[in-house]
């Protein structure tokens, strides 16, 4: 009888043990050093054709994150949820090619997706129930039938003092022409097409975000940057109706990401560096010092640090001071060989991700 008791103790500690997946929980993060915390069942592998993509930290629980696998079988992608910060992970709806999540920093069940380049779930989706399932709104549908042509979207920016206000840019051009931006004043319900800058160059796939920072008193609802993997980074301040084109390097395929450090400077992912701009946008220089020669995408802040990592093989990823952010060194002796699609920080538990193109979701808890 005892053995037996032991023997359903064991069990009972092990069905504790096992996620969602099937596989054991993860163990706890070791200070200092990367960790792959890919979904099991979404390993992903450039052989495959199996890449990690977009990944988002929710604003009011910082342990549930959110990543996007994307495969070239679009039945091998999905979105993927995590609410212990990548111990355990759970698919989310039937999303085929998920690029970027958005999460609403005052309704965690309130989510925005975007889904492109391949598969039978291109467009704009909506979550209310923290994305177990999507809509694909109404208006949305009409809105890319004409003059836009295309549903196959590449990124996404949400106004941070109003969560129905957004835009979506596109991976594909549209009808007659290049691709420009949809605007939404209500979540999405309806939309406003904003044609590109005139003298946009082309390519596919192109980036939107929001040059608005109310909290620094820094641009405004219609202060918008779209960056483009032919011809440069193109600012607005007035909702689109006009552009300038203030960097001539372009941005890397698969997009690029923003980061505002405490003092108001923008760091971005560009084509050769990273780009740095002090006045909002309106101008920007590469920062080279201590940095390979390389294509960036991914770049994400602490408060205090500032970290990136580049395309080439065989490299660790770069970190800079935030008073700085021109010198760079080597983080750690960590080597990689893909560039972070996208970074994300939880400021609570003070952990770093990086959803690595080629290796997956990379975790690193931060040194005390």
């Amino acid at each position: 009888m005892k053995l037996r008791a032991h023997h359903q103790f064991l069990f009972g500690l092990l069905l504790t043990l096992f996620t969602a997946t099937g596989s054991l929980a993860a163990e706890p993060l070791t200070p200092g050093v990367w960790k792959n915390i890919t979904p099991p069942a979404a390993q992903t592998s450039f052989a495959d054709h199996i890449f990690c993509q977009g990944m988002t930290v929710d604003p009011q629980n910082p342990r549930t994150i959110y990543v996007c696998i994307c495969a070239y079988d679009a039945a091998k992608g999905g979105l993927f949820k995590s609410n212990d910060s990548g111990g355990t992970w759970q698919k989310c709806g039937d999303l085929d090619e998920p690029l970027h999540v958005a999460v609403n920093p005052r309704d965690s069940k309130h989510l925005y997706c975007v889904d492109g380049v391949r598969g039978k779930t291109l467009g704009f989706w909506t979550s209310r129930d923290g994305g177990d399932t999507w809509t694909m709104p109404e208006g949305f549908k009409k809105a890319t039938e004409k003059p836009v042509g295309t549903r196959d979207l590449y990124s996404i920016a949400v106004d941070p003092t109003d969560f129905k206000h957004l835009l979506v840019s596109f991976h594909s051009p549209w009808a007659g022409k290049n691709c420009g931006v949809l605007e939404s004043n209500d979540g999405g319900e309806s939309w406003v097409a904003h044609d590109p800058p005139s003298t946009l160059k082309g390519g596919y796939g192109m980036a939107i975000f929001f040059l608005f920072d109310p909290a620094k008193k820094i641009g405004d609802r219609d202060t918008w940057l779209f960056t483009a993997q032919e011809g440069g980074f193109f600012k607005t301040t007035d909702g689109g109706k006009s552009w300038s084109n203030v960097y001539k390097f372009s941005m890397t395929h698969g997009g690029n990401q923003l980061y505002r450090a405490a003092d108001g400077t923008l760091y971005s992912g560009g084509y050769q560096y990273p780009a740095r701009s002090t006045d909002n946008g309106s101008s920007w220089e590469q920062i080279k010092t201590g940095l390979p020669y390389s294509w960036y995408m991914g770049i994400i802040g602490d408060g205090e640090r500032i970290y990136t990592a580049s395309t080439s093989k065989n490299q660790p990823f770069f970190v800079s001071s935030e008073k700085d952010g021109l010198k760079w060194q080597a983080l750690n002796e960590q080597k990689f060989s893909a560039v972070p699609f996208t970074m994300g920080f939880d400021p609570i538990n003070k952990i770093l991700y990086s959803a690595s193109w080629e290796e997956g979701l990379l975790a690193l808890k931060l040194k005390d």
